[in-house]
């Protein structure tokens, strides 16, 4: 592990800094990006870096209204031409287009709730006066999102009206007489549904202030290291970004631009990654699964009695019949909901929130026995589903075959999948005690099913006919952290998951490297994906492995903060880690992405090896060193429905306000 480390490691001089106390104090440059997003709520925008936005091209262009493009086309253009982008600003839901045309400076500054809001300044920046034609064009398509991702075939129109358009001044063309240092400026409102122009200013300061709302409600984690503050500080913006609201209360929506509708098993994770910063987070999406469980049998979605949803989608697609509203196609998120119920009392201790779900979470069980589980073997399966091939998290076409690279026989025992109902089943003895000998059988089974003595590791699933699919996959490090496995296996894996053909420097493959299938590009195979290296990180720590768990957060860390909008991606490449250079980019990628997001938190967690027992109002921190700080600051840390604040240095953990009825047991890892 030492020379892994050696090779890997970062070092860094320089003073506090205080980014993730608020909304950014500095603006991050975002122009290396490809796409420039914003979302509130159900409404967002997607556009070049511009600014402008085409309706042709792979970026998903436009401002949306959930599932719907309402506005498809919207070019800013001075003189009959685009301006030339000189940089790209964003902080808590605003953004800033800096551009040039000649003399010209243009800034266009955008947010968006409930419509499209923009404010552009055109400056004279020259010595003499200057004579431009600012013209602004827009479209609208009302294309539905399935059909610009090619999922479904292009709709016919819809006969839905084009938004109001209100810009101040009233035109779409404007003559300007610019003196030196003169500006003229323009808002622009583009207004969804039933909603109407703003004052910008006023409008801006709303979606500021809620931004701050939510900072103050997120635990603060504040290091010396400027870099790693700024990649928090976006996280906890962008998990932000992705809220929808609900009665049920918020909920983790997916990713832009692709993903930003309600997803079960995204959620369920986000949600798991984010006790410890804001736990209302897990009550929101606890309660929407609950309230959209499955109630009947229907092949056509998935659905069935006590299943968890896989996916939400709206808009003229559903309307239309030609896609269903709600799509039950996975394997994991049933028993995941389990897990995460029992995390947030173990965190919460909200013996109400249990109740309120525990019908539900009887339901998710009744499921496992029978709908998850139709032979009969005691392992949670899927078959070949209404909706897609492969229904756990590495859900593309060619994420499960054989180690010759042939497809895997149906149905099919996920290893990862095993290990969630593993640990359902413990944290739902809390109120059903016999189910503790059912999670003991189903250990006993899984490592005398799963286990290959030859690579000394685990199958990444079974298939039809109960035989190991052997390509090493990153899938294990789920198993650590469901606690599936006994101490020798655990031990062997931990070794794997960081041994060259696994670990890229940047963090743990989806797929080894020895693999017939590997492709440091792909998708699935091959490539890193930051949730699924939180989890490994997280089970690495719970398992006793503090050192591989350290190289893998501390890695996977470095990568978002190695991108210039320090963001961790939905996935990155494989591709090996070279000093001095970025990781390379999966160009459609989700970016921000909301596990992605949260798993810069689940890294913090396994790094200060944080174990939560509510009931017992017992916190236990034991903090592994690291080279990511010297010193970390935490503030108002959620536990037990109190908060608390301690710092650490080193492996010393020193307490600060601790409410009355809270232990913390501080030890070094």
């Amino acid at each position: 592990m030492d020379g892994v480390r050696d090779r890997h490691e970062t070092r860094f001089r320089g003073r506090p800094q205080t980014a993730c106390r608020g909304p950014h104090t500095q603006l991050n440059n975002l122009l290396a990006g490809r796409r420039a997003v914003l979302k509130e709520n159900r409404c967002f925008a997607v556009s070049a870096t511009n600014g402008n936005m085409t309706a042709a091209g792979p970026d998903g262009h436009g401002l949306w209204l959930g599932d719907t493009r309402v506005l498809s086309e919207f070019r800013l253009l001075v003189d009959g031409r685009d301006p030339q982008p000189i940089a790209l600003h964003g902080e808590a839901g605003y953004l800033v287009f800096e551009l040039a045309a000649g003399d010209l400076h243009v800034l266009r500054e955008r947010y968006v709730d409930r419509g499209l809001h923009e404010r552009v300044t055109v400056t004279n920046r020259g010595s003499s006066g200057v004579h431009g034609d600012l013209a602004l064009e827009f479209g609208s398509d009302f294309a539905a999102m399935l059909a610009v991702r090619g999922i479904v075939r292009d709709l016919p129109p819809s006969g839905a009206k084009s938004p109001d358009i209100v810009t101040r001044p009233a035109g779409r063309r404007h003559e300007m007489e610019l003196s030196p240092g003169e500006r003229f400026v323009v808002v622009i409102d583009v207004p969804t549904a039933n909603a109407t122009a703003v004052d910008f200013d006023a409008g801006l300061a709303h979606i500021r202030d809620s931004y701050r709302s939510w900072a103050r409600e997120c635990t603060v984690f504040e290091t010396d290291n400027p870099l790693l503050n700024e990649l928090l500080s976006q996280s906890r913006d962008d998990m932000r970004m992705l809220l929808d609201y609900y009665p049920t209360g918020i909920y983790p929506t997916g990713g832009m631009p692709w993903f930003a509708v309600p997803f079960g098993r995204d959620a369920l994770i986000t949600s798991s990654f984010a006790l410890a910063m804001n736990p209302e987070v897990a009550r929101g999406a606890l309660r929407f699964q609950a309230a959209h469980q499955g109630r009947r049998v229907d092949p056509a979605t998935d659905e069935e009695p006590g299943k968890i949803l896989h996916e939400v989608r709206d808009g003229d697609v559903v309307e239309r019949g030609l896609w269903p509203h709600i799509l039950y196609g996975t394997v994991d998120a049933t028993p995941l909901f389990l897990c995460v119920l029992a995390e947030t009392m173990a965190w919460t201790g909200d013996t109400a929130l249990f109740e309120e779900l525990w019908p539900a979470a009887e339901a998710a069980l009744a499921w496992c026995d029978t709908y998850g589980d139709k032979d009969g073997d005691g392992y949670l399966e899927y078959g070949v589903g209404a909706e897609a091939r492969n229904q756990g998290w590495k859900d593309s076409n060619d994420s499960l075959t054989n180690v010759d690279g042939s497809d895997v026989m149906r149905p099919a025992a996920l290893c990862e999948v095993q290990g969630y109902l593993y640990r359902g089943l413990l944290g739902m003895a809390l109120k059903r005690p016999e189910l503790k000998a059912r999670a003991a059988g189903l250990r006993a089974r899984f490592n005398r099913d799963f286990w290959i003595a030859r690579e000394r590791f685990v199958a990444q699933a079974l298939d039809g006919s109960r035989r190991r699919v052997e390509p090493v996959t990153s899938n294990p490090g789920h198993c650590l952290w469901a606690g599936i496995l006994p101490a020798s296996h655990a031990r062997a894996v931990a070794k794997r998951l960081v041994a060259p053909d696994l670990f890229s420097g940047w963090g743990i493959r989806t797929l080894s490297t020895d693999a017939i299938t590997y492709y440091p590009r792909s998708y699935h195979n091959g490539s890193v994906w930051p949730h699924d290296n939180a989890i490994a990180a997280a089970g690495l720590r719970a398992s006793g492995f503090a050192a591989e768990a350290e190289l893998v957060a501390r890695a996977t860390l470095e990568a978002g903060m190695a991108f210039t909008d320090r963001r961790l991606p939905e996935l990155f490449s494989g591709a090996q880690r070279v000093a001095a250079r970025a990781p390379e980019d999966y160009e459609a990628s989700c970016r921000p992405q909301n596990w992605g997001a949260a798993s810069a938190f689940q890294m913090i967690n396994a790094l200060l090896g944080l174990e939560a027992d509510a009931s017992q109002g017992r916190l236990r921190i034991a903090p592994v060193k690291t080279v990511l700080w010297n010193r970390l600051e935490v503030t108002g840390l959620h536990f037990a429905g109190r908060r608390l604040d301690f710092s650490v240095e080193g492996e010393s953990v020193k307490l600060g306000s601790v409410p009355r009825g809270i232990k913390v047991e501080a030890s070094s890892g």
